[in-house]
């Protein structure tokens, strides 16, 4: 089974489009840190994450202080980093998972650092291929994202969109 860690933004992104639910349906097993926990603010989606933790479909890690000085590093090395970012990318990187974000300067550092990286277009192609999400649905969902402003990768968007409002 796929392990995948996942980040803030992948969250805030599938609540958005109403997919978080469905997102907890793949064959994957789902991992994410304590500081990305904390980052989570809006009380109605702490209570979905609780819920979701309280299940045992999210398994929350929490970070030692030898991790700290890791992250720290990470983040000197990499000024656009936040302590959120360093943990699930060091998370990642020593369990040998997939990291899931959608935040551009993040992918960048842990791919150049030999961390497996993929984001929300890899989680809606999972969610058609695995028929949780009709095709169809899927493009509507990906439009809901893309005119609340998510920062997708506009040209691969539009190429699903119409892929899957054909299908």
């Amino acid at each position: 089974m796929q392990i995948v860690v996942n980040d803030t933004n992948i969250f805030i992104d599938l609540m958005t489009a109403d997919l978080l639910e469905m997102f907890f349906q793949l064959p994957i097993e789902v991992h994410t840190t304590d500081f990305i926990i904390k980052e989570i603010e809006f009380d109605e989606q702490v209570v979905m994450i609780d819920e979701i933790i309280a299940r045992g479909k999210l398994i929350v890690a929490e970070s030692e202080p030898s991790d700290m000085e890791i992250m720290a590093e990470k983040m000197s090395n990499n000024r656009q980093l936040s302590l959120e970012d360093c943990s699930v990318w060091h998370y990642s990187e020593i369990n040998n998972f997939t990291l899931l974000t959608g935040d551009g300067p993040l992918r960048k550092a842990a791919f150049k650092a030999g961390v497996d990286v993929k984001g929300l277009l890899f989680v809606f192609d999972e969610l058609v291929e695995k028929n949780l999400l009709l095709p169809q649905h899927a493009a509507v969902k990906m439009q809901i994202l893309l005119d609340a402003g998510t920062r997708l990768p506009q040209k691969d968007c539009q190429e699903r969109i119409r892929r899957w409002a054909a299908e």
